[in-house]
């Protein structure tokens, strides 16, 4: 099975049940919520095996940058980056993978993932891998379905019917939606179902007939817009057929409908890290079930989800069942039995602070990041991060000057073409009305803090003249 099955990695969701540390500019994918990397990170590291070739993912534009450089921090060249302009649900970004992978005259099956799960014995499914890639050849469409431990009403359910001769796989009798906690104690007492994983696998050429049967506008728009492009390493097909086609599931619009589906049921150790309790789920906890950060004090206080950043301390006396999330400029103070009134929670919050939604204080641009920390009439202050070989665009400012001060690294600055060099503890002044431009040609980072004045201290006051990236 060398190299026999291609990997697409959909990290196009936002997350927003993990709400304050997931944002749309800054979805769980993305963040480092069980270890060191990023759940994203950790699902291309589960495809570092002889049966895979390199992977595609699929990811919304807005965060193009964030995954090529968490791709290069772990030393890992995509086959390809394909972008949507806006998320579509999961039914056209498979499809659009699945034209891409044709159109490469690769059609190897294509094993689906979501960026966001976490998986700690993904060698199972490795392991059923050779009879579930018989099946897709003959034209099935295999979904992994998980053992349930516990009566769950968050997974949709799938009901076993006949076991497939020769193989592990099953029949589908029947899918079911997240049921009541009644319906999901029954399914667990009765046996013969499973969760269902948002995992599949199946030929390109298969997924496609099937789309095209089942949900025909979603396989016209998005074979219309296969017309792929390259640029900056990215991969675009045309964003404006993309943006007219539906929106709708691979579960909604084939999978439930589908008689071409078979489920191969696994004992993984998995967790979609869906929101704060499934997080609590897969943390190590103390021996009162705390899971703590190391920035934490409890005393009294049983099977808490305290989650704060660095620099912050919660203490907590005399709680339980809570969760306590700080970052930045958010905190959430959650019963955790009351989590999945989240979404309404977030509907309130949008008509107040609809940016808090949106972005998190730091904000991560092809070159780095920034910070703000502190701001009022007339100044902000900022802690820019400029990454190994990044520079930030040539650009000028009409109504505000900045003062940079290089904290560490080496600055390359150029202002209205005098070009000078600066390291730690030196400084630089921007007048308004002057081209500027930043850069590091070093391997290490480079920490600069920039102190704007002026009376608009927004993005809307940059003029770009050259950027490396494009924007």
């Amino acid at each position: 099975m060398k190299h026999s099955i291609t990997p697409v990695i959909l990290a196009g969701g936002i997350g927003s049940r993990l709400w304050p540390l997931s944002r749309q500019a800054m979805p769980k994918q993305f963040l480092s919520l069980l270890g060191d990397e990023s759940l994203l990170q950790s699902t291309l590291k589960r495809c570092d095996n002889e049966c895979f070739t390199d992977a595609i993912l699929v990811c919304n534009e807005q965060h193009r940058f964030i995954v090529s450089s968490q791709c290069q921090q772990i030393n890992v060249q995509p086959n390809a980056l394909l972008l949507e302009p806006e998320g579509k649900n999961t039914a056209p970004a498979i499809a659009l993978a699945a034209h891409y992978v044709l159109q490469q005259e690769l059609d190897t099956p294509l094993l689906v993932m979501p960026a966001d799960h976490h998986i700690d014995n993904f060698e199972l499914l490795v392991a059923q891998l050779p009879d579930a890639v018989k099946l897709a050849q003959q034209g099935k469409l295999i979904t992994f379905a998980i053992e349930p431990d516990i009566a769950h009403c968050g997974y949709g359910y799938i009901k076993r019917g006949a076991k497939i001769a020769a193989s592990n796989c099953y029949e589908v009798d029947e899918f079911k939606e997240k049921p009541s906690l009644q319906q999901a104690q029954q399914y667990l007492a009765g046996g013969g179902y499973s969760w269902n994983s948002g995992m599949f696998l199946f030929t390109p050429r298969a997924y496609l007939a099937e789309l095209e049967r089942f949900a025909p506008k979603i396989a016209g728009f998005i074979a219309q817009a296969a017309n792929f492009t390259v640029d900056l390493g990215f991969t675009r097909a045309e964003n404006d057929i993309l943006k007219s086609c539906p929106s709708d599931s691979v579960d909604y619009a084939i999978l439930e409908r589908s008689a071409n589906v078979v489920v191969l049921p696994l004992a993984l150790n998995w967790n979609d890290v869906g929101g704060f309790n499934a997080l609590w789920q897969s943390t190590d906890k103390d021996t009162q079930g705390n899971n703590q950060s190391a920035d934490t004090v409890l005393l009294n206080s049983e099977n808490n989800l305290l989650n704060s950043e660095s620099g912050h301390t919660i203490a907590a006396l005399g709680v339980k069942d809570l969760a306590v999330i700080h970052t930045h400029d958010a905190t959430l103070v959650a019963d955790k039995n009351q989590l999945y009134q989240l979404p309404e929670l977030l509907k309130l919050l949008a008509f107040k602070h609809s940016d808090k939604l949106l972005h998190h204080q730091a904000m991560y641009r092809p070159w780095g990041s920034y910070r703000v920390l502190v701001e009022g009439v007339g100044f902000k202050v900022k802690k820019i991060i400029v990454n190994s070989n990044g520079k930030l665009s040539t650009q000028r400012h009409q109504h505000r000057a900045e003062h940079w001060v290089v904290v560490s690294g080496i600055a390359d600055v150029c202002i209205d073409g005098q070009e000078s060099v600066l390291t730690a503890d030196q400084s630089c002044y921007i007048a308004a009305g002057h081209v500027h431009s930043l850069a590091n040609a070093q391997s290490e980072p480079l920490i600069v803090i920039e102190v704007q004045t002026g009376a608009i201290l927004d993005e809307s006051d940059i003029e770009r003249f050259d950027d490396q990236y494009g924007r």
